[in-house]
């Protein structure tokens, strides 16, 4: 099934690479709070089950499709206003912090009622659950998302300063300036480029290549070989699930996005 992903409303598709990570270091986490429980009762002389050993640090799974969803959330609000910023930021935590240990502390009662004698019961593992996990939940839900807002920040280029906002276009013998914020997307048909705007086309004798160094890096991004595009002016995303991606333009064009060139466009799925 393809999947589809609405620029205009924010709906991005998920980038597994990012989920890989997440689950890599959770993994990592899980792996050493076992191996610390392991070492606590070697210490201490007490009984080590592994089973209720990774029961309990199934805490650490629900740190993966909730982070996810609190940066999407922090990501679509994110005001400009830093006032308005610690607020978000804390209300965020807060209901993620409350969400995780509802979640854990759900699957954990669950769980040990099917396989353990005696099993727990839910208000006294929320209890525990609050009183050990919540400063992690609360910090990590409080700083993750700002710092995932702030590393996507850092890896779009701002707009050079001093480049001319317009582009000199030949057309029937006549010099046109052109807004370059008016380009829909540019294609090349060797020798020429031909570039668009939503109601003009114009041939030009520049390769791809010279095109692109004129255009703001954060708005405009080579996705083919033949092809360079507005980001601004795509409406839809629709994934040809060979890692290709089918892009619709606010005209109605439909260009392809190629896999060769995803480190230009990969930001657009976030």
């Amino acid at each position: 099934m393809e999947q589809h992903a609405s620029i205009e409303k924010q709906l991005r598709v998920p980038n597994f690479g990012h989920t890989r990570w997440y689950v890599l270091l959770v993994a990592f986490v899980i792996a050493l709070a076992v191996l610390q429980d392991y070492l606590f009762s070697r210490t201490r002389h007490t009984g080590f089950y592994i089973s209720e050993s990774l029961l309990y640090h199934t805490f650490w799974i629900f740190f993966i499709p909730l982070t996810m969803l609190a940066n999407k959330l922090v990501r679509l609000a994110n005001p400009k206003n830093i006032w308005a910023k610690a607020p978000l930021n804390i209300g965020v935590a807060l209901f993620f912090s409350f969400s995780h240990l509802l979640l854990f502390t759900s699957l954990f009662v669950l769980v040990s009622t099917l396989v353990f004698t005696p099993s727990h019961r839910f208000i006294s593992m929320f209890n525990t659950a609050l009183s050990n996990q919540f400063y992690i939940t609360l910090l990590w839900y409080a700083i993750v998302p700002s710092i995932a807002i702030a590393l996507r920040n850092l890896n779009r280029t701002p707009s050079p300063t001093g480049v001319s906002e317009v582009i000199r276009l030949k057309k029937a013998g006549k010099i046109v300036t052109l807004p370059k914020e008016s380009i829909q997307y540019i294609t090349t048909d060797k020798p020429y480029s031909t570039i668009y705007t939503k109601d003009q086309k114009f041939l030009d004798n520049r390769n791809l290549k010279q095109l692109e160094a004129e255009l703001n890096p954060s708005v405009f991004a080579r996705v083919h070989r033949s092809s360079i595009v507005n980001t601004t002016a795509i409406t839809e995303l629709i994934s040809r699930n060979n890692g290709d991606f089918d892009a619709t333009l606010q005209d109605g064009k439909v260009i392809r996005f190629s896999r060769h060139y995803r480190a230009n466009w990969d930001h657009l799925l976030h």
